[in-house]
């Protein structure tokens, strides 16, 4: 066969399925998300604290067909786990672009709540009732998303080098004072996010980790109401961040085009 034998015959080859779960998810109101790749080590302990953190929430895991098996261990996990769920992609890899489609199945199932956390352990599951409550306040008007916020008084960082610090709060100022969004900390990850306030929107997300800064702009925008409650961001001890070179340049990169359309309303 000559080579463009061999390239017709490699385009024609169909996509790899993705591997779901049960597709008969029980009614709900909140679903957490948490996107997985090499997570094995950390993976069961994720589940038992968001399912055993409150009676009501649902999990999903995305994950994106880890090498270590962590979809693996997961998908057996639902048989005895009516609350969990598991979306494996194939053909596909992106933190961003997982947690997006995992906020994206919370709108197609019905829920009114989707709570993304990281997979790591970072991000305490005792700390998910606490931002649920936050999107309620008593007596007071319903929030649109709640930010578990490591730069309020009461949050903090344990464990991260200083280059993270310095990371973090730059992204943070430029999203405050430059894309316009008062918040003191847009690139926290644990976040309740009112499923209304993403859907329905003329706005197309990027499929980048930039998208979480991006939610928080146009719900600022549509007038909503943004809330941060303190937690404590311990960092991982097990595994390596998932969120690569290429994926931070590119995302810093649609941080800036994300400014310039703030700041002359393209």
């Amino acid at each position: 066969m000559n080579a463009a034998g061999r390239a017709a015959k490699i385009v024609a080859m169909p996509p790899v399925a993705d591997i779901t779960s049960s597709a008969a998810w029980p009614s709900g109101r909140v679903l957490v998300v948490a996107a997985t790749y090499e997570e094995r080590a950390n993976v069961d302990q994720l589940i038992d604290g968001v399912l055993a953190a409150a009676p009501d929430p649902q999990l999903l895991i995305v994950d994106d067909d880890s090498p270590d098996g962590t979809g693996v261990v997961a998908l057996d996990r639902t048989a005895r786990e009516p609350r969990l769920h598991v979306l494996v992609r194939r053909g596909r890899r992106g933190l961003g672009g997982a947690i997006l489609e995992g906020f994206m199945l919370a709108a197609r199932h019905g829920f009114e709540i989707v709570v993304n956390m990281d997979a790591d352990l970072s991000h305490a599951p005792e700390d998910i009732p606490r931002l649920l409550a936050a999107m309620h306040p008593a007596g007071g008007r319903p929030a649109d998303v709640v930010l578990g916020s490591r730069r309020v008084p009461g949050g903090r960082v344990v464990g991260w080098p200083a280059w993270r610090h310095v990371v973090s709060r730059l992204v943070g100022w430029f999203t405050r004072w430059v894309v316009g969004v008062p918040v003191r900390d847009a690139s926290s990850g644990f976040r309740a996010v009112r499923v209304a306030s993403f859907t329905g929107r003329p706005h197309a997300f990027a499929t980048g980790y930039t998208f979480l800064e991006e939610m928080l702009w146009t719900t600022h925008q549509a007038g909503g109401r943004i809330v941060e409650v303190p937690i404590t961001f311990t960092n991982r001890e097990r595994g390596s961040s998932k969120a690569g070179l290429r994926e931070s340049l590119t995302g810093g990169w649609a941080l800036l085009r994300l400014a310039v359309t703030a700041r002359l309303g393209l």
